[in-house]
């Protein structure tokens, strides 16, 4: 067996890029939001722009689901990438949204990464009050 320098060129090379991929996902995963009082505030101020534009209600299934979606980007967007949810997190969803079991909090994000990915009605509903939220999180100097 020959000496392949080249080998420890290729492992040096991929040390790095794995070093620098990781760099930027410590970026990326980093939450906007990490006060889990904020989130019943969120919640009014979510309910009360969907009541302005719409008439489907806060109710349904959709419309948490879109409000799941909204906190999991703010405090926990890993989660939405396939990785744990933030610890205390369900918890504080579950007594806003009025759950009693924490599963069907689990249950509602299993697909909310294909519902925004695949269906225009819901990514624009998600990202119009998203930045609705944002506006409000700013005007308050909740976030800058």
């Amino acid at each position: 067996m020959e000496l392949d320098f080249d080998k420890i060129k290729r492992i040096r090379k991929i040390r790095s890029v794995k070093s620098d991929l990781s760099k930027e996902e410590n970026i990326l995963i980093k939450p906007i939001l990490s006060d889990k009082k904020l989130i019943p505030l969120i919640y009014k101020t979510f309910t009360n722009i969907i009541c302005k534009k719409s008439d489907e209600g806060i109710s349904t299934v959709m419309q948490r689901k879109k409000f799941i979606f909204i906190i999991l980007y703010l405090y926990s967007p890993s989660s939405l990438a396939g990785d744990k949810m933030a610890s205390g997190l369900r918890n504080e969803l579950s007594k806003v949204l009025g759950i009693q079991a924490k599963s069907t909090i689990s249950n509602n994000c299993a697909n909310l990464v294909f519902l925004y990915q695949n269906y225009m009605d819901f990514r624009n509903d998600v990202e119009f009050i998203y930045n609705k939220i944002l506006s409000w999180l700013k005007i308050y100097g909740l976030i800058k």
